[in-house]
């Protein structure tokens, strides 16, 4: 997930200066070839019994006027135009402050905890001025995942941020508002089990969750030998132990294992002095949920940084002096922010598994090693905020990573053997983290695992070798390349995402029929898959987008 994201400023403003929706005046036509804004009217049928949702219901469209396409709102968003009105400030919102701009001329809205300022996206709304004005003015999560929870808010409306969405003394609001961060928590809660058991030299923590808890692990180095902070990631929760350990113990562990699947995580350190230990030694713990983390961010300094196509390249990040080790849940991403000219810059990226790094050996690994590196695949756009300045980076610099973010919830995939994988261009590398987790699933095995891999030509193409290999050693995954710009190569497909194009992967006659699909890629494409999967009777449970 790759495509640039805005400039995240420091958060300290003067909160004195007033704050002003952008102006609905026309952009310029010679730039950007709009028309100019003039706002819909509100009909009458903009009342409480309206159907739809707040961010636009497929089966409640209206046709836009000429000039505001998906496109064209793509064009205004590049245009450098302050689609927020807050000239690139982030500025939190309370839940009073919310309520006022609730004018189809100052219009804003929360989704999740983040406020955006829709008054330009109007005209742009598949759904209609009328739809989108429910939720203006007020937290709009419930309406938005009525229908549209897989629309990648965060990037279609990236330029509209206005900041985050402040806590109110309001009961009510707080209610409206619990669930503005992840997924839903899990029904019982699962608290990892601790034990330990240990070698003449080797000592091996153990934490139990359960089955496909997918989790994570957080790994922080003391400033004392015989002590370390452990997290265990478990959705939106962080269960965190403190250890004081018996004797001093070597840094980094030895080998580190996380089961997706069988939700255990073990931990091998290896001992100064070899000698039996009469316990492990104490610990303490607590408990931390994505709200307290979501500031939390670490210094990690560049490996690597080279190219490996024409318009991409290679990023190879380390803690600084390995204070700190990340093991991500299946399907999850990280924040690299970066300081630039006073400002502080942030995208989401998604690393991918060392094995399937253009740098390492065609063959994919099926056994993957203690990554203690952070490895990712980035697209390059010349005009990009974030990939531009990642591009420049040399071995030695230094920028910082979040803790790992998402919502994939892996379990959903257990009873499903046929699953289909839709990424477009550098879409491909959440795809990348799910391969082998599902292939060396022992329970209920994977039938078959499909990816359709879409990009413009053949030289755009990330990691073909890399996937001809993985086809080569497991004869159930197999890739398929569909490219939207013509070509007389008999090994490629050329198309687009459309129902036509899928419908013979559902047809009920085929016994391999796929009943799961992943997909990642621009707004546009998501879109469009899911409508065609839908289309194809697919239900939208049996559907996972991937957000940045």
């Amino acid at each position: 997930m790759n495509n640039d994201s805005t400039l995240k400023p420091p958060t300290q403003i003067n909160k004195n200066t007033p704050l002003k929706p952008p102006a609905v005046s026309a952009l310029s036509v010679n730039s950007l070839q709009l028309p100019s804004s003039a706002p819909q009217k509100l009909s009458s049928a903009s009342n409480g019994t309206a159907s739809g949702s707040a961010t636009g219901n497929p089966r409640n469209k209206c046709a836009l006027k000429p000039g505001y396409s998906l496109m064209s709102w793509v064009r205004l968003c590049n245009s450098g135009a302050d689609l927020s009105g807050t000239a690139g400030r982030v500025v939190p919102v309370s839940l009073s402050e919310l309520a006022r701009h609730n004018q189809v001329n100052d219009a804003w809205m929360a989704i999740r905890g983040r406020v955006f300022n829709v008054t330009r996206y109007m005209d742009f709304h598949p759904g209609g001025v009328d739809e989108l004005m429910r939720g203006v003015g007020r937290d709009a999560t419930k309406l938005f995942d009525e229908v549209h929870a897989w629309v990648n808010y965060p990037q279609l409306l990236g330029k509209c941020y206005v900041g985050p969405l402040k806590g109110n003394v309001a009961t009510t609001a707080k209610l409206e508002t619990k669930n503005l961060i992840g997924p839903p928590p899990v029904p019982v809660e699962t608290v990892p089990r601790f034990d330990w058991i240990q070698q003449r030299s080797e000592l091996t923590l153990c934490f139990y969750t359960r089955r496909w808890a997918n989790p994570g692990l957080f790994l922080k180095r003391s400033t004392a030998d015989d002590a370390l902070e452990l997290r265990v990631q478990l959705a939106d929760n962080w269960h965190v132990f403190n250890f004081k350990l018996t004797s001093s113990v070597e840094w980094p562990p030895k080998i580190v294992r996380v089961g997706s699947e069988t939700g255990k995580i073990e931990v091998v350190l290896s001992k100064q002095m070899p000698e039996p230990w009469t316990t492990y030694g104490s610990h303490e713990t607590s408990k931390l949920d994505a709200k307290r983390v979501q500031e939390e961010n670490f210094d990690f300094e560049v490996l690597r940084c080279e190219h490996f196509n024409h318009d991409s390249f290679e990023l190879s990040l380390q803690s600084v002096k390995q204070q700190v080790l990340l093991q991500l849940p299946v399907g999850y991403h990280l924040d690299i922010q970066m300081p630039h000219e006073g400002e502080s810059l942030q995208r989401s990226y998604t690393p991918v598994p060392q094995s399937y790094l253009p740098s390492s050996s065609d063959q994919v690994d099926t056994e993957p090693s203690l990554a203690r590196s952070q490895d990712f695949l980035i697209k390059y756009y010349e005009n990009g905020a974030v990939s531009k300045q990642l591009h420049q980076l040399h071995p030695g610099d230094t920028v910082q990573l979040s803790l790992p973010r998402g919502n994939f919830n892996l379990s959903k995939l257990e009873a499903h053997r046929n699953i289909l994988l839709l990424a477009a261009g550098s879409g491909l590398t959440p795809i990348l983290s799910l391969l082998q987790p599902l292939l060396k699933r022992q329970t209920n095995r994977i039938e078959r695992l499909h990816l359709l891999y879409f990009n413009k030509t053949a030289s755009d193409i990330w990691l073909r070798n890399k996937l001809l290999a993985l086809q080569a050693s497991d004869e159930r995954f197999s890739c398929s390349h569909i490219l939207s710009q013509t070509t007389e190569k008999p090994q490629f497909q050329t198309g687009r995402i459309c129902q036509e194009l899928l419908a013979p992967l559902f047809e009920k006659q085929i016994t391999e029929r796929f009943s799961y699909v992943a997909i990642c890629g621009p707004t546009g494409f998501n879109t469009a898959a899911v409508d065609s999967l839908t289309g194809l009777k697919l239900k939208l449970n049996d559907i996972h987008v991937f957000q940045g």
